[in-house]
């Protein structure tokens, strides 16, 4: 298919502050004393990984960016980002030789992916820095602790170089700091037993890290570590403690295209979920579930319209919202502005109310924005 000539057609953007993006880094980062390495997988969130990878890249506050596939890792590399990137996911196929050869620093959670580095490593004179993941509870991925001490001895230092030790908190959003028998508390003291195995064994200084965004903002023990991991935090989602201000990031916006004036009686949409009580003013607004605005929204979900709250009225479609403007009357107008995700006159539709409304995760809001919305970046 070839491209549109007038790639403006549909006014449906996704608008990503990516200053924000980089202060929401370095808010978490100063909270946590410790450098980040700033999670940029799955776009970034949905956000665009290469402008916001590019942005985090020049910040102080981090130290290197994380991706979950290699792909994502090539995609930053073919960009021209040179940061240093670590590659958090196991699914590494045949591409142990391309890792190396992209300069990107896997975490190992298995023995055979380390044999594999290694021979790389002996073949090309020159060890290969990897990181080593252990499972502290999480039972996802990583070296289980009583298996921790045989990889150590099986690592031959010729081809690899453990350059860092880690784990992921599983229950760090939910947990109660101040609880010392808590889930990600007796993960913690777990990793620290992992790094006495590792410094016992006579391996490092590694770099050491263990919290997610939850982790760096809630439990003080992760700011005695080298790096924190943060993801959803960067972009202005997640719990956060009182006195943390993240700034929001993303504005979803579209315009109203046409505008329909219904009777008492008349229905709309798809199995004519809504009805009209009274004479009523509708506005249809060209974005859909295919443009990630969940079809569960129907019935539950509310638009900003010249600055007040518009419901979201019948099934959500494809392609298409259909929104109650009567209260507006003769001052709503076809090419008036609609915010779905964002702020407009002192009005916002935060990600949290989106998510709760969706019945989806605050992670899945902006993840799920497709890639048929134009991103404009600031």
């Amino acid at each position: 298919m070839s491209a549109c000539q007038n790639a403006d057609i549909r006014p449906t953007r996704v608008k990503v502050d990516v200053s924000a993006i980089v202060s929401n880094a370095e808010t978490v980062a100063s909270h946590a004393g410790a450098t980040a390495y700033a999670v940029v997988k799955a776009d970034a969130y949905g956000h665009g990984a290469v402008p916001v990878a590019r942005a985090l890249a020049a910040s102080p506050s981090v130290a290197g960016l994380a991706v979950a596939l290699v792909e994502e890792g090539v995609e930053l590399r073919d960009a021209g980002i040179d940061a240093p990137i670590l590659l958090m996911g196991a699914a590494l196929g045949n591409a142990h030789a391309e890792i190396v050869a992209r300069v990107m620093t896997p975490m190992i959670s298995r023995l055979a992916d380390l044999e594999r580095f290694a021979a790389i490593g002996r073949e090309r004179g020159a060890p290969v820095p990897v990181h080593i993941k252990v499972d502290t509870g999480m039972s996802r991925l990583g070296v289980r602790p009583d298996d921790l001490d045989a990889l150590l001895q099986d690592n031959d230092a010729s081809g690899v170089v453990v350059q860092g030790l880690c784990t992921h908190l599983a229950c760090a959003d939910v947990d109660d700091p101040d609880d010392p028998s808590c889930a990600t508390a007796l993960q913690l003291d777990r990793f620290e037993q992992a790094l006495a195995a590792v410094t016992a064994a006579g391996v490092g200084p590694v770099v050491v890290h263990a919290a997610n965004s939850a982790g760096a903002l809630f439990f003080a023990k992760t700011s005695a570590y080298d790096r924190i991991r943060p993801g959803i935090a960067l972009y202005g989602n997640g719990p956060r403690p009182d006195g943390v201000e993240l700034e929001p990031v993303v504005t979803f916006a579209s315009e109203i295209v046409q505008l329909r004036d219904l009777a008492a009686g008349d229905s709309v949409s798809y199995g004519a979920l809504w009805t009209a009580e009274e004479a009523a003013r509708i506005a249809v607004v060209p974005l859909g579930y295919a443009d990630g605005y969940p079809r569960n929204l129907t019935g539950a979900a509310q638009a900003l319209v010249g600055g007040r709250r518009c419901a979201v009225v019948g099934a959500v479609c494809m392609d298409m919202i259909l929104l109650d403007v009567t209260e507006l009357g003769d001052a709503v107008g076809v090419g008036d502005p609609v915010v779905v995700l964002g702020e407009q006159g002192g009005q916002r539709v935060t990600v949290r109310e989106f998510a709760e409304r969706a019945g989806i995760s605050e992670y899945e809001v902006t993840c799920g924005i497709s890639k048929r919305v134009p991103r404009v970046y600031r």
